[in-house]
C-alpha cells in the first residue's frame, strides 16, 4: 500500500510560532541526539523501506535521488531528514559539531514568513493566468477583427450577385436605345458658346455597375467647354446628366451609375471630357472637369 505524505511550510510555522515551543522543540532533539550518542555502542538493527511513498510539498510532488536525503519508512514509522526541509526551502536547519566540552547543536527555522511559499506559488499562478488572459484577448481581437472583414467580404458578394443577376444583355441594350430615341436625352440645348449638342450612347455593365459612354457629333471644344463650365450653363448640364442616370436607374435599381462624357466621337482615341457618378444623387459637376 502507498503512502503520501503531504508537508506545508504552514504546519512549521505554527510549529516554531513561540519561543516557548522552540526551545521544547530544542530540548527534544537535543535528548534524541544525546540519547543516540549515549547508545552509540549498541545500535538497533531497522529495516529501511524506501520508494514506497509520495512525498507532496506546497501541492508539488518531490522526487529525491539521493539516499541520504529520502524520507524512509522504518519499524513502522516514516522518517524525514531535517537536511531535506532545509533543500525544499521549508526550513532552515543548522548543524553545529561537539567541541571544546560542548554538545553538539541542531538549530531548526521555519522558512520565510507565514505561508510564504504558497503566497509565492499563488502569485505565480496569478502571473500565468494574467499572460494567458492578454494572449486571449489579442485573440479574440484578431477574430473580431477577422469576422467583421468576412462579413463585409459576404455582404459584398451578395449585392454583387445580387446585381448581376439582373443585368442582362437585352436590359443593357434596351437603355442604349432609349437613350438614343428620346429627343430630351440625345440632345443638349444649351446656351451662347454652346449651342446644341447631339449624343450617340453606348451602354456596358461592370460588377453590377452601369457605365454609360457619352459621344457627342461634334466636338466639343476648350472654348464651349469653358461656357458649359459658367456657373448657370453648369447647372443645366448638370441636370441634363442627371437627367440621363435617373433613366438608367429606373431599370437599374440596385446599380450605381457611371456616365463618361467624351470630347469627340472617335471610338479609336476616346478622350475623356468628365465622368459623372450617381447611386440616388449625382455627385460630380461639369464645373469639375479638366
Amino acid at each position: 500500500m502507498q503512502v503520501v505524505i503531504i508537508i506545508k511550510e504552514e504546519f512549521f510555522v505554527k510549529l516554531f510560532s513561540s519561543k516557548k515551543k522552540i526551545a521544547i522543540i530544542g530540548t527534544m532533539l537535543t535528548t534524541m541526539l544525546a540519547g543516540t550518542i549515549a547508545y552509540a555502542a549498541t545500535p538497533i538493527k531497522q529495516d529501511a523501506y524506501y520508494d514506497t511513498f509520495k512525498l507532496v510539498v506546497n501541492g508539488t510532488e518531490q522526487f529525491i535521488s539521493d539516499t541520504a536525503l529520502k524520507p524512509f519508512i522504518a519499524n513502522s514509522r516514516v522518517y524525514v531528514p531535517i537536511a531535506t526541509l532545509q533543500n525544499l526551502g521549508i526550513a532552515n536547519v543548522q548543524w553545529t559539531p561537539a567541541a571544546s566540552g560542548q554538545a553538539a547543536s541542531l538549530a531548526v527555522s521555519p522558512k520565510g514568513g507565514t505561508a510564504s511559499g504558497e503566497v509565492a506559488l499563488y502569485q505565480q499562478q496569478l502571473a500565468a493566468l494574467n499572460t494567458q488572459l492578454q494572449a486571449k484577448d489579442s485573440e479574440i481581437t484578431t477574430l473580431k477583427a477577422d469576422k467583421a472583414r468576412l462579413e463585409a467580404e459576404v455582404d459584398k458578394l451578395k449585392n454583387t450577385s445580387s446585381s448581376s443577376t439582373s443585368v442582362s444583355s437585352k436590359d443593357l441594350q434596351n437603355l442604349e436605345d432609349t437613350l438614343n430615341d428620346t429627343r430630351s436625352l440625345n440632345r443638349y440645348s444649351g446656351g451662347s458658346g454652346v449651342g446644341t449638342l447631339y449624343f450617340t450612347y453606348e451602354v456596358d455593365e461592370y460588377r453590377g455597375d452601369i457605365e454609360i459612354d457619352m459621344y457627342p457629333d461634334t466636338e466639343i471644344t476648350s472654348t464651349m467647354l469653358t461656357a458649359l463650365k459658367t456657373s448657370r450653363e453648369a447647372g443645366y448640364f448638370d441636370d441634363f446628366i442627371e437627367d440621363i442616370a435617373i433613366e438608367a436607374s429606373k431599370q437599374f435599381k440596385n446599380s450605381d451609375i457611371t456616365i463618361n462624357v467624351y470630347k469627340d466621337k472617335m471610338r479609336n482615341r476616346p478622350s475623356v471630357l468628365h465622368e459623372f457618378e450617381y447611386d440616388g444623387r449625382l455627385r460630380d459637376t461639369i464645373s469639375d472637369a479638366r
